[in-house]
């Protein structure tokens, strides 16, 4: 996954461990776009202090990933419900009209858990 996929979902899931001015210049850096000049502007500290702070906060992200590996996990669940969706559409084809709405009602089902993680 490219650096960029990997810590925005790394922030959803550990942001609340950061400290607050990591956890602003992460997301002002990654989710609203900044450069390090409008961040060393916008806050009135350096580029480099910007920069070291951003680094530290990446770095922290990777190792709770490393300690607790919640992304791994959420992956690893997303990949089993899409292999469950697939054996259900699966199914789908091959039944009868009167198995035909359980099938669907476990692909609605399985398709909301997608949807929440």
């Amino acid at each position: 996954m490219e650096k960029f996929v990997v810590i925005t979902y790394l922030f959803d899931f550990y942001q609340d461990l950061l400290t607050d001015k990591q956890k602003e210049l992460l997301k002002d850096y990654y989710l609203e776009d900044f450069s390090l000049g409008e961040l060393s502007q916008q806050h009135q500290i350096s580029r480099q202090s910007i920069f070291d702070t951003i680094k530290k906060a990446e770095q922290k992200l990777l190792d709770y990933e490393k300690k607790l590996k919640l992304l791994s996990k959420h992956q690893e669940e997303q990949q089993t419900l899409l292999k469950i969706k697939g054996l259900c559409d699966h199914i789908k084809n091959n039944l009868q009209d009167e198995k035909l709405e359980s099938v669907e009602q476990i692909i609605t089902l399985v398709d909301g858990l997608i949807n929440k993680i």
